[in-house]
C-alpha cells in the first residue's frame, strides 16, 4: 500500500544551459512527461557514445516542508536516431537511462551533431595563469576573522564523467578514511580541487582540502593542524592525465613536524569509481535529513501552502514506523468519522502519498483508518501505533 510518487504540481522544472538554470519554468505538460519518464522501470546502459540534446533540473518546491538544495538532473541524449532520457535522483545518485520515442517528447529536436565517446574517467584540464590568479583572489576574499589563506596549491582541474563518484582518501597509520565523496553530475562536468593553508586567529595553521564545481565551493575538509612552533611539511605527487578506474592515486603527503622530528604522517589520495556506492565520510557530522515524514493536515491547501502552524508533524521515528507498517497491510474499509486532521501525507525526497484519515473511538482506545487518495484502498493501523499517532494529534 505504501507507494510514494511525485505530484507534478509540487515540482518545478527549469531548462539548464551554460551552467545556469532558466528563470522560466517549463510547460506543465512537459514537466509531467519528464516526471513520468523518470518513474519508469525500463532502463538501459548509458550508450558508449552519444550527444546531449537538452538538460533540465526538476525541483521539489514545497521548501518549507523539505529542504532539497539539489535537483533531479534530467538530460536528453541521442545515439544515432535513438533518443534517451537520463535521470539522476539526489537521493540515490543513481543514473537511470530510459529509451524514449521522439514523438512522446516533441519539444526536443534530434540534432544531427556527431556522437561523442562517453568519458570513462576524469581527465586533467590544463590550467591558465588567470585561473590560478582568480583562485587565489576568491579564497582571500572568503577569509574572515583575521583568518587568511595562502599556499593554495596543488590546484587540479578535471573534466568529469557523468556517472560514478570521486573519492578523496586519507591514509594514516595504514588505515584509509574517505574524507570527501563527490557524486558525478550530468549537468556539472568540470571540477577543481586544491589544498589551502590557513592561519587562524589562535596562531595555529591548518591544511585543508577544498573541492569546487562550476564555481561552487564545498566546505573545507581539514587534514592537519599545527600549533605554536610545530609545522606541517608537504610532499606533492604528480597525478596522471587520466585517472585510472578503481585505483587509489596519492597526490600529497603531509608530515607533522615537532622539534624537527616527524610525529605524524598522512597521505591524501584520489580514487574514481564508475559506479556510485553510498559512502560515509570520515569525522563529518551527519547532514540533516528528515527521511520520510508524516504530516497531518486539515485540508489539502494546508499542505500545499506549507502552513506548518495548521499541521501536526510526527516525530521521525514514528513517521518511519507508520511507513514501515504501510508496506504490508490487510485492507479494511474505513470506519468512524473524519478526523479534524482529515489528511495524512507522507513525504520523502519530494515523493508523496496522501491518505484520508478516519477515527473510531471505542471505550478504551481509538482506531485509526487510512484511505489512499489515489487508489481508495484503506487499512487500519495496529493498536499501539494508532495509540501513539492519536496521542500526537490530541496534544495539538
Amino acid at each position: 500500500m505504501l507507494d510514494l510518487k511525485p505530484v507534478p504540481s509540487y515540482w518545478s522544472a527549469h531548462s539548464f544551459a551554460s551552467d545556469e538554470y532558466s528563470d522560466q519554468e517549463v510547460p506543465v505538460k512537459q514537466k509531467k512527461q519528464l516526471l513520468r519518464t523518470c518513474m519508469q522501470n525500463k532502463t538501459v546502459s548509458l550508450p558508449k557514445s552519444y550527444r546531449t540534446l537538452q538538460s533540465f533540473g526538476i525541483f521539489f518546491t514545497l521548501n518549507n516542508l523539505e529542504i532539497a538544495p539539489f535537483p533531479t538532473e534530467i538530460v536528453y541524449l541521442a545515439h544515432g536516431n535513438q533518443m534517451y532520457l537520463s535521470c539522476r535522483s539526489p537521493k540515490t545518485q543513481e543514473l537511470r537511462v530510459h529509451p524514449i520515442k521522439a514523438s512522446d517528447h516533441p519539444w526536443v529536436r534530434l540534432m544531427e551533431d556527431p556522437d561523442r565517446i562517453a568519458l570513462q574517467a576524469p581527465v586533467s584540464i590544463p590550467l591558465k595563469e588567470e585561473q590560478l590568479d582568480q583562485h587565489v583572489s576568491v579564497n582571500q576574499e572568503m577569509s574572515a576573522d583575521n583568518e587568511f589563506a595562502k599556499d593554495l596549491k596543488p590546484f587540479h582541474a578535471f573534466q568529469l564523467p557523468i556517472s560514478g563518484q570521486l573519492l578523496f582518501v586519507m591514509t594514516e597509520s595504514g588505515k584509509e578514511h574517505i574524507i570527501r565523496n563527490i557524486a558525478m553530475s550530468s549537468l556539472h562536468q568540470q571540477g577543481e580541487f586544491y589544498l589551502v593553508s590557513r592561519r587562524h586567529i589562535d596562531g595555529s595553521t591548518s591544511r585543508s582540502l577544498t573541492f569546487s564545481r562550476d564555481g561552487w565551493d564545498l566546505a573545507d575538509r581539514q587534514i592537519m593542524t599545527a600549533y605554536k612552533s610545530n609545522r606541517i611539511k608537504t610532499k606533492q605527487h604528480s597525478l596522471p592525465k587520466t585517472l585510472p578506474v578503481n585505483q587509489t592515486v596519492p597526490f600529497v603527503t603531509f608530515q607533522f613536524i615537532k622539534k624537527e622530528r616527524v610525529v605524524e604522517e598522512k597521505t591524501l589520495s584520489i580514487r574514481y569509481q564508475p559506479v556510485y556506492r553510498p559512502v560515509k565520510e570520515y569525522q563529518i557530522e551527519d547532514e540533516p535529513t528528515r527521511g520520510i515524514t508524516a504530516y497531518f493536515h486539515p485540508t489539502m491547501k494546508s499542505f500545499e501552502k506549507a502552513k506548518l502552524s495548521e499541521m501536526v508533524i510526527l516525530p521521525d521515528k514514528l513517521s518511519r514506523t507508520v511507513a514501515e507498517e504501510l508496506k504490508a497491510v490487510t485492507l479494511e474499509e474505513p470506519q468512524g468519522t473524519r478526523s479534524p486532521f482529515s489528511y495524512m501525507t507522507l513525504l520523502e525526497y519530494g515523493n508523496t502519498q496522501t491518505f484520508q484519515v478516519y477515527l473510531k473511538k471505542r471505550a478504551n482506545k481509538t482506531d485509526l483508518y487510512l484511505q489512499d487518495q489515489r487508489t481508495k484502498k484503506s487499512t487500519r493501523l495496529s493498536g499501539e501505533l494508532a495509540r501513539q499517532v492519536s496521542q500526537e494529534l490530541e496534544e495539538q
